[in-house]
This record gives C-alpha cells, sequence and structure tokens, in this order.
C-alpha cells in the first residue's frame, strides 16, 4: 500500500522556484524604475507634459515593458500618485525625525514648523502641489489625490502629536492651530515670485512660532477660543 503523504510537509524549491522568485523581483524593479521616472517627469516637465513615451524614455524601458505594467496613462498616473505620497510621507517623517533629541519646549515646536517649510519647499510637495492644481479639470486626478490626501493628514496629525505633546489634550484648539500653520505655510510655499521672499518667510515663520505659544495661553474669549471648543 503507498505511503500517504503528510499534509503538512512543505514541497522542496526547485530551480523554476529560484527563476520565478527572480523574475518577480525583476519586475518589481523594472515597475519601481518606471515609477520613479514618472516622478522625475513630473519635476523636470511638469504634469501636463508627461506622456507614457515619456516616462519610458526616462525609464530606459520598452514601450511592451512600459504597457506590460501600465497598459494606460490613467494606471500608470494612479499608481505614480500613490508612489509620490508614500515618498512624501517617507520625506516628511525623515524631516520630524532629524529634529534632536536634545531640544524642548519652544525650541523643539520651532524645530518642527522649520521640518515642515523645508519639506513644503522640497521637489516632491511641489510635484504634489502641481498635481493638485491639474486636478482642478481633471476629475480622475482629483479622485485619486483625495484618497491619499486623507491618509497623508492623518499621519501629518500624529507625527505634529510628537512634537507638540504639550497641546495634544486641548482637542479643538489644538486641531485649528495645526489648520492655521498648514495652511499659512502652505500659501507661502505656493508664493514662489514675491519680492524679498526669503526675508519675508523667515519674519512670517518667526510670527507664527510665537502665535503658536500664545494661542495656547489665551483663554476663551480670544478669537482662538471662539472658534474652538476648548
Amino acid at each position: 500500500m503507498a505511503a500517504k503523504k503528510d499534509p503538512a510537509a512543505k514541497r522542496r524549491p526547485t530551480e523554476r522556484d529560484g527563476d520565478i522568485s527572480w523574475q518577480a523581483q525583476k519586475s518589481a524593479m523594472t515597475r519601481d524604475r518606471i515609477l520613479d521616472a514618472a516622478i522625475n517627469c513630473f519635476i523636470e516637465l511638469g504634469y501636463t507634459n508627461v506622456t507614457t513615451a515619456k516616462v519610458a524614455q526616462s525609464a530606459g524601458v520598452s514601450r511592451g515593458a512600459m504597457l506590460h505594467h501600465f497598459p494606460s496613462k490613467t494606471e500608470l498616473i494612479q499608481a505614480a500618485v500613490e508612489y509620490l505620497h508614500d515618498k512624501l510621507l517617507e520625506d516628511y517623517t525623515r524631516r520630524i525625525g532629524e529634529i534632536p533629541a536634545s531640544l524642548t519646549g519652544a525650541a523643539r515646536r520651532r524645530a518642527g514648523i522649520r521640518a515642515y517649510w523645508d519639506y513644503l519647499n522640497g521637489d516632491l510637495f511641489t510635484v504634489y502641489n502641481e498635481l493638485s492644481f491639474a486636478s482642478r479639470t481633471d476629475p480622475e486626478l482629483r479622485a485619486i489625490l483625495e484618497s491619499s490626501q486623507q491618509v497623508f493628514e492623518q499621519h501629518v496629525l500624529e507625527c505634529n502629536g510628537t512634537l507638540f505633546t504639550e497641546w495634544l489634550a486641548t482637542g479643538d484648539r489644538f486641531l485649528l492651530a495645526m489648520d492655521v500653520s498648514r495652511f499659512m505655510m502652505e500659501g507661502m510655499a505656493s508664493s514662489r515670485l514675491m519680492t524679498d521672499r526669503e526675508a519675508r518667510v523667515e519674519r512670517l515663520i518667526d510670527y507664527l512660532c510665537d502665535r503658536l505659544e500664545e494661542i495656547f495661553k489665551e483663554g476663551g474669549s480670544t478669537a482662538i477660543g471662539r472658534h474652538s471648543s476648548t
């Protein structure tokens, strides 16, 4: 009688398995190379000037390889935006993580504001900003960005919680202060053609940092108190 096979026994790897594993790695590497090229094309050419042919040329892959991974421009853009979103998270987390642990209190919070400003002026956020403007007339792009933005905002909120631990318990006041900081600084980052930009930005950052410290010392009769529940 034939011996019964042990159902828990694992099949031994074969050379064919190794070939499949290598092919999967090679395919993933090609895909990432295409997405990196797409981001670089966004940076160098602007979103409206990017085509699948230009991305393929930048990535150094054939048209067949491009179509294998991304059969349409829509699929390429969606994957590139999601890839960009991951890179933005990595960039923001890295900048926050580089703040010296020795900094505490107001100095640490000021360093956080500065890290966010540097992040807003990096190539990755500049591309994201351009995509946001382009999405005004591109419903598909807008839907992609809206989905990724929700995830990113939650991540930023969690990171800010490590920088502003003293203020976390203030509820709406904390959220309102974060929104004031975000929209003010993103507006500043978008205003690249203003005269004497560097000096004006430095003055506004100093003002914002000092204002944040004041906000959490003010009573309920102030503007921040009237527009928050705590």
